[in-house]
């Protein structure tokens, strides 16, 4: 006890290293702190993103497949009438092949 009451200044420059030492600790203690904080909030953005893709893809996916349905079950019902004639294609069938050859205008 008696050195410190002797040497003060030594003593002053101990508790401010001390100090400085505390202060340095707990910054570094806030930095990591906020490091973490920056990472949740781009794993949040980054899933947020994945999010909003998966659902895009899912409504196309869904559209694609009532587009498929809707095909499908026009062939299936072409199909499954029975023709009892000598002809391949009945009157349906005929319009569906039809429809699609374009129309010349000349």
């Amino acid at each position: 006890m008696t050195w410190i009451l002797l040497n003060k200044r030594i003593s002053l420059i101990i508790a401010l290293y001390l100090c400085l030492m505390i202060s340095l600790g707990y910054a570094n203690h806030l930095k990591g702190q906020l490091l973490k904080a920056d990472q949740k909030q781009a794993i949040a953005v980054a899933q947020a993103k994945a999010n909003q893709a998966s659902e895009d893809y899912e409504e196309l996916k869904s559209e694609q497949r009532v587009k498929t349905e809707t095909v499908t079950r026009e062939v299936q019902k072409i199909i499954e009438r029975p023709i009892y004639q000598q002809h391949c294609i009945d009157d349906d069938g005929l319009s569906a092949i039809n429809s699609l050859i374009p129309k010349n205008t000349n």
